[in-house]
């Protein structure tokens, strides 16, 4: 058994589990780490994914999970083979809102529990204490002093306390827009309501209309039975769009008129059908551009942005990274059972200095990796040696606002991140493009030998 992988516990009314079992092999030959069991009794344990198929609503084993589920919080998915709308909606009203139909929806199963061990979701409250600085506390424990997350935060709190307007979270990959979202939903009295998040570019656009409005039995080949939506699923509650920049206009259509109008149509039906959830959307794309070039509907964008709340980069929160570098290394020695301390003070200017494309994702990552690795009780600039050698140095050519001369290599360097070996073949780099790639005269201006040259170069 892989120490390292995800455990899920499967409990099911039949003995027929062999499509969860061919689905859960789908992730393993995709290269996702996963251990399966099929116990007797229900004992879930922190960090146990809990799937549950059930034949009917008077199943014993949903008593079981009932009676406990406020005790754990343990990610709970739901199979279910007859899905009369009375079932559903009776599970729903019992909090529970990933429910699958299967054999339909086994890719969409499998896609979920894919994001949901990559976002590391699956990590229980006593152990998680957020990807991004947040957990169920709401923003409040959102980590970080800086004044650019001071002033978003401060927003968010006046955002989810006070009203329950739609909000626009924008901001670069990575740098926890979902996890504001998640937050502000907390924060508020849509707390007590359900949370229900879609990636839009997950999902193909003709499969996205169904998930978002749901259908009638009949609507297409294949509706076997009434499918609820997400919009229904999140009423009193909320409805987080992710990537809502990458909707197609058709797509676009179809939401605008659902919150203008706060009704939807289930595809293949008649009735309108009323909604009340709050809409919360993200993207990392300038939907400002978007609309000019008609690529986004201005009069959407204007319904999602009643709020706008941007979440800052990390490089623009340098007097975070070290605060959340230690909020990550206890994290981490918890799940790993480390005991990593201290942070070394070549390696906290390293953090500071590095620019962070991947942003907060991309720290807890490099911390996660660090705190795994380590044989000692601090972490030093070896630890990060998989990102010291991935630095960029900035050349600045004569094409920008002030005019440097042809002869002139001018470069950003960052000492924190930047050693000599380094800085050698980046100017060897540079100076071999500015000739055109004559490796000849190049190697004859820095006064080295070709050899030496072709060494420097390969780093």
């Amino acid at each position: 058994m892989d120490e390292s992988a995800v455990n899920i516990k499967v409990f099911s009314d039949s003995g027929d589990t062999v499509s969860i079992t061919s689905a859960l092999k789908q992730l393993s030959l995709k290269g996702i780490p996963v251990n399966y069991f099929f116990p007797q009794t229900f004992e879930p344990d922190d960090n146990d994914i809990i799937v549950l198929q059930l034949d009917s609503i008077e199943s014993s084993k949903l008593k079981e999970l009932i009676a406990v589920k406020n005790k754990i919080s343990n990610k709970i998915i739901i199979i279910i083979r007859n899905a009369e709308a009375l079932f559903v909606t009776s599970l729903l009203k019992f909090g529970f809102y990933n429910i699958f139909v299967f054999p339909y929806e086994i890719l969409k199963f499998t896609s979920m529990l894919a994001e949901i061990i990559s976002n590391k979701t699956y990590i229980t409250e006593s152990n998680q204490l957020g990807t991004f600085g947040v957990n169920k506390q709401g923003i409040n424990s959102i980590v970080g002093e800086s004044e650019s997350l001071k002033r978003v935060v401060n927003l968010a709190v006046k955002v989810s306390e006070k009203s329950n307007a739609n909000v626009l979270i924008l901001g670069e990959t990575g740098t926890g827009k979902g996890l504001f979202a998640r937050a502000i939903h907390n924060s508020g009295k849509t707390g007590a309501f359900p949370f229900i998040d879609i990636v839009c570019t997950a999902i193909p656009e003709n499969l996205l209309e169904s998930e978002l409005f749901g259908y009638e039995a009949g609507a297409f080949t294949n509706a076997k039975t009434r499918k609820i939506g997400l919009f229904e699923l999140a009423d009193k509650g909320t409805l987080f769009l992710d990537e809502i920049g990458d909707l197609s206009i058709n797509i676009q259509t179809k939401l605008l008129r659902a919150i203008e109008k706060k009704v939807i149509k289930r595809l293949g039906g008649v009735n309108d059908i009323p909604i009340n959830a709050r809409i919360i959307s993200a993207t990392n794309r300038d939907l400002d551009k978007m609309v000019e070039e008609n690529q986004f509907r201005r009069d959407l964008f204007h319904r999602l942005n009643v709020v706008s709340i941007e979440v800052p980069a990390l490089r623009e929160r340098d007097n975070d990274i070290v605060m959340l570098t230690n909020h990550f290394i206890h994290e981490f020695n918890t799940q790993f059972g480390k005991s990593v301390k201290k942070i070394d003070k070549d390696l906290q200017h390293f953090l500071k200095g590095y620019s962070w494309p991947g942003n907060v994702r991309e720290l807890r990552n490099a911390v996660e990796r660090a705190v795994l690795l380590s044989d000692d009780g601090k972490l030093s600039l070896k630890d990060f040696s998989n990102l010291i050698r991935t630095t960029q140095i900035d050349f600045h050519s004569s094409d920008q606002d002030e005019k440097i001369p042809d002869n002139v290599v001018r470069m950003d360097i960052n000492y924190g991140t930047t050693g000599l070996r380094k800085l050698e073949m980046y100017y060897a780099r540079e100076v071999l493009q500015r000739l055109k790639g004559n490796k000849t005269q190049a190697a004859r201006l820095l006064g080295i030998s070709r050899p030496k040259l072709d060494t420097l170069l390969k780093g």
